[in-house]
Parts: structure tokens; C-alpha cells; sequence
């Protein structure tokens, strides 16, 4: 995801690749999503985010999940409430309504990877990992699916059933995937930057701008003072950008 507004989306990564711009990167540029980013609150709650450990990857990685189980759950909530889809249809819904999402905070933003994703080092395994936990959690949707028909458990409360026979299996695997994510998928190569390296600040609870870099007015920011001094004289955009890059730059790897 590109953080300069200056840049293209489609300017050349350093790998020679052709950056596709995402419903995500749209999102992210927005000037509802800088302001939101820029709550102190939201900023304080990223913090323990900020980091390229794997304590940090962990943190994002949870985050991420938290985001897929919302819309996951939702959907089947949906499904299954008011269109009275079967467990496993609903369980279907629900697990392609959260990949796409999931692959993309996962990749961008708690691996920083950027650039094209790799066919076979990083979608393939993805999906297969999703394609287990979505085969783990048919067979619990369809065991509680059952269970409601045999004591003629309707409505909410089988929608509820579903939900959580759903949420119960994609936990069991979920430690597991986060060991292959870092180990095999997207903690494989080094990350690309994120654009400007500017942008790339792990440190401290709202990582300023690196000395020179441009904001959105084009301006340099303030250099740091030889004798160690902290910045100063950042615009409110600039704190806004620095917050987006927060979210989406946890530094390279």
C-alpha cells in the first residue's frame, strides 16, 4: 500500500513489479481513514503493534484475525438469521467473505511485504491454510447443525450454534497458522518498502517523520537537531500520514 499521496499506485516497486491498488489501499488513503488513525485513542491502541519482532507480528496477526472472525461471523449471521442457509453453506459465505480481507492486512500490514504477491510462495499456501481450517470447521458447523435440527433449535439461537461451531475450529489452527505465516509464507524474504522510507518508523508510540522526508504539502519536515533533540513542527497531516504508516509500515524485515 502506498502511503505518499504524492506517488502513484501504480509506481514501479523495486522489484520492477506493477503495484495493483486494492479496495485496502483505497481505504487506508482515505481522508476519513488518516483522520480516524489520528485519534489519540487509535493511536495508543496500535502502539503495542509497532515493532518488527515476533511479538509484534503476533499482535498484528491478532488483530488481523479479530477483523476476519467479525466479518466471518457476521456473515453467517446473516446467512443463516435471515436467509436460512444451511450450517455449511453459511460457514462457505463466511470464509470467502474474510480471506480476501485477512490475506491483505496479513501480507501489508503485519509482514510489511509489498510489491506483487508471489503465485506459489504466498497466495497458494494462504489458501491452502484457509482451505483446512474452512474443511476443520464444515465438520463442527455441520455436527452443530445437526444437533439443533435433532432438538428443533431454530432462529437465533442455531444461527449462534453455527457461529460458534465455526469459531471454535478456525481457533484449534489458529496458532499453527501464525507459525507458518512467519516461518514459511510471508516471513520467507525480505519485506519491500513501503514507499518512502520516511514512512517506515517502527519506534515509539507514533514514530515520526524520518528528516527530509516529504509530507502531503510536499514540505520537508523539521530535521533532528545533532545533539539528539526530538523533531518538532509536524503538521496535522503529517501526523495523519505518520499514523497510516503506523498501520501499514511495521518496518522491514
Amino acid at each position: 500500500m502506498t502511503l505518499d499521496a504524492k506517488v502513484p499506485s501504480s509506481a514501479p516497486s523495486s522489484a520492477g513489479h506493477v503495484e495493483r491498488t486494492t479496495l485496502l489501499d483505497r481505504l487506508t488513503r482515505s481522508v476519513v481513514m488518516r483522520r480516524f488513525l489520528d485519534l489519540n485513542v487509535i493511536r495508543r491502541a496500535l502502539s503495542p503493534a509497532r515493532g518488527n519482532r515476533a511479538i509484534h507480528r503476533f499482535i498484528r496477526y491478532s488483530m488481523v484475525s479479530g477483523v476476519a472472525i467479525v466479518i466471518s461471523q457476521v456473515a453467517i449471521l446473516i446467512c443463516t438469521a435471515i436467509f436460512h442457509f444451511s450450517g455449511i453453506l453459511a460457514n462457505t459465505v463466511g470464509a470467502v467473505a474474510a480471506t480476501p480481507a485477512s490475506y491483505e492486512l496479513n501480507r501489508k500490514w503485519a509482514w510489511g511485504k509489498r510489491g506483487k504477491s508471489h503465485l506459489w510462495k504466498e497466495v497458494t499456501p494462504f489458501w491452502a491454510l484457509t482451505l483446512i481450517g474452512y474443511l476443520a470447521s464444515t465438520g463442527t458447523v455441520q455436527l452443530a447443525d445437526n444437533m439443533c435440527a435433532s432438538h428443533h433449535v431454530t432462529g437465533l439461537d442455531r444461527a449462534f450454534a453455527i457461529m460458534g461451531a465455526s469459531l471454535f475450529a478456525y481457533g484449534v489452527v489458529w496458532v499453527a497458522k501464525f507459525i507458518i505465516f512467519n516461518k514459511l509464507v510471508f516471513g520467507s524474504t525480505p519485506a519491500q518498502a513501503a514507499g518512502p522510507a520516511a514512512y517506515a518508523s517502527v519506534a515509539g508510540t507514533a514514530g515520526p517523520l524520518a528528516p527530509g522526508a516529504p509530507g502531503r504539502n510536499g514540505q520537508a519536515s523539521n530535521g533532528q537537531a545533532r545533539n539528539g533533540h526530538s523533531r518538532d513542527g509536524q503538521s496535522r497531516d503529517g501526523q495523519a500520514i505518520e499514523a497510516v504508516g503506523a498501520l501499514e509500515a511495521p518496518g522491514a524485515q
